[in-house]
């Protein structure tokens, strides 16, 4: 019986502090009020977003030396007068290397060449705008006359997303 007892108790304690609650949020106008108006707030906090799209490799061969891969971003919601920019490093300034032998590639971004040094944007897409994208090429004159050593050649892209 105790048990029962503390339980309603517990409960219309529960509803009382909810009505209270409640009824402090809100306001009220009575026939008494001169004014007779009460304003409310709507609203929906909507947080900065995006999906970015790297691809995920470029492989070239003896037959393939122009490679197209596309660079995606969707589904972005920035701040008023912020800029979403997507920039890229080479880990050995667009060179493929393997020991101390290379060879060079260039990577074009929407049929525009990109100087060959780090921390180049290669797509910058405003607030307002929903998507974006480009077309990423690659190309090299790679042949076996300038490949010293059998191997593996490589070089890292490195892709940062920024928002300012």
């Amino acid at each position: 019986m105790k048990k029962l007892l503390s339980v309603i108790i517990s409960a219309t304690m529960i509803v009382m502090i909810s009505i209270t609650s409640f009824a402090a949020e809100n306001s009220t106008i009575t026939q008494d009020d001169s004014e007779k108006t009460s304003s409310i707030t709507v609203d929906y906090d909507m947080t900065e977003s995006y999906v970015v799209t790297i691809p995920a490799s470029v492989s070239f061969t003896d037959t393939e030396k122009n490679i197209d891969r596309p660079l995606q971003v969707e589904n972005i919601i920035l701040n008023e007068g912020r800029t979403l920019k997507i920039n890229v490093s080479s880990l050995n300034n667009f060179k493929m290397k393997n020991g101390d032998s290379e060879i060079d590639y260039k990577m074009m971004v929407n049929a525009t060449e990109i100087p060959e040094k780090n921390n180049q944007d290669v797509l910058v897409i405003k607030a307002g705008e929903r998507s974006g994208w480009a077309i990423l090429h690659f190309l090299t004159e790679l042949s076996k006359d300038n490949a010293l050593l059998a191997g593996r050649y490589s070089d890292t892209l490195t892709f940062t997303v920024s928002v300012v």
